[in-house]
């Protein structure tokens, strides 16, 4: 159990890296030293992970941090939106209908969207490269290799760029359409009967 101690103190810095770095981005005017304080901690995980068990410590590492961001997340979705950001918005549209404000933006969709429909999305596409490169005589290791490259690539590239659109019809319709585009090419044959 005591072996074990490195690997619970780099778990515990990455967990308190990310919180950190929650509390800095949570507030009206980022701090750099919260910043560098949770980048920091961070970095102190994977350098105690590494040095306690190699790829296998960051990889317990990396995943600790991605659940803690995931919790961070979560509950940042549920928040309503600050006062101070409220008033802006008002004082940017103020003498226009509630129309031409703009749309209300859900926490929840927009965490929907970004996270489990793109990573479906990105699963479609991996599968379809996986399919073409089998379907082209490659062999089946090649393309499960494939997929497990393909996915931590396209998710969160697809991810940012969703969160960087302003409407919802956009966002879906990319979402929609990597899905569409890919689910044919899950139907090529598997190889030579």
């Amino acid at each position: 159990m005591a072996g074990d101690a490195p690997m619970w103190l780099a778990s515990a810095l990455a967990i308190a890296g990310v919180a950190v770095l929650r509390v800095s981005w949570g507030r009206a005017k980022r701090s750099l030293p919260l910043n560098l304080a949770g980048w920091a901690a961070l970095l102190a995980a994977l350098v105690v992970a590494d040095r306690t068990a190699g790829e296998w410590g960051i990889t317990v590492a990396i995943l600790v941090a991605t659940g803690a961001a995931f919790v961070a997340l979560a509950f940042a979705a549920t928040e309503k939106v600050r006062k101070g950001r409220a008033k802006a918005v008002r004082t940017v549209h103020r003498g226009s209908d509630e129309a031409a404000a703009g749309p209300r933006r859900s926490g929840w969709l927009t965490f929907l969207i970004t996270g489990p429909l793109s990573l479906a999305a990105s699963l479609l596409l991996a599968l379809a490269v996986r399919a073409l490169i089998v379907a082209s005589g490659g062999a089946e290791a090649d393309g499960n290799v494939a997929v497990l490259a393909v996915v931590p690539l396209a998710w969160p590239i697809l991810a940012f760029v969703l969160l960087m659109m302003a409407r919802r019809r956009a966002q879906l319709a990319w979402v929609l359409g990597i899905a569409a585009l890919s689910a044919p090419f899950l139907m090529l044959q598997g190889g030579p009967a």
